[in-house]
């Protein structure tokens, strides 16, 4: 057994190539393996920093949409309750990203640790406007 991890735990790997497993007799079509090839590729092609800043970006926005600011108001004018739990994890999240990847997100690093900042000071703000 290898020392790397896999899906299926003991299971061995297919060979490079090879269509990626799946269900018997739900083997994937020469245009799906194509498109899928293609899009390997392009991921590949971008730098790791940008995917890993982009995906912080959506848990920022998680945040903020659990801590109700940027949710519009429903029909009757209502903002959402914020869910200071979600938020929070949210935030936690975002934050071990940022403080556990240090200096290795490149040019997206400042901008994420200003949405950090930002996120933590919305949900302080709306935590005292709760109690």
């Amino acid at each position: 057994m290898s020392g790397l991890w896999t899906p299926g735990g003991d299971e061995p790997r297919p060979p490079a190539g090879s269509p990626p497993p799946g269900p018997p007799g739900d083997e994937p079509t020469a245009d799906e393996l194509a498109a899928l090839r293609d899009l390997h590729q392009r991921l590949a092609a971008t730098p790791v920093e940008d995917v890993i800043v982009n995906h912080a970006i959506g848990i920022w926005q998680l945040a903020l949409v659990h801590l109700g600011v940027v949710t519009p108001p429903d029909e009757q004018g209502r903002r959402p309750v914020p869910n200071l739990a979600a938020a929070g994890l949210a935030i936690d999240a975002l934050s071990a990203l940022v403080d556990g990847l240090k200096d290795r997100l490149g040019e997206g690093e400042t901008m994420l640790r200003e949405a950090l900042g930002q996120a933590q000071m919305l949900y302080v703000e709306v935590a005292e406007a709760q109690s």
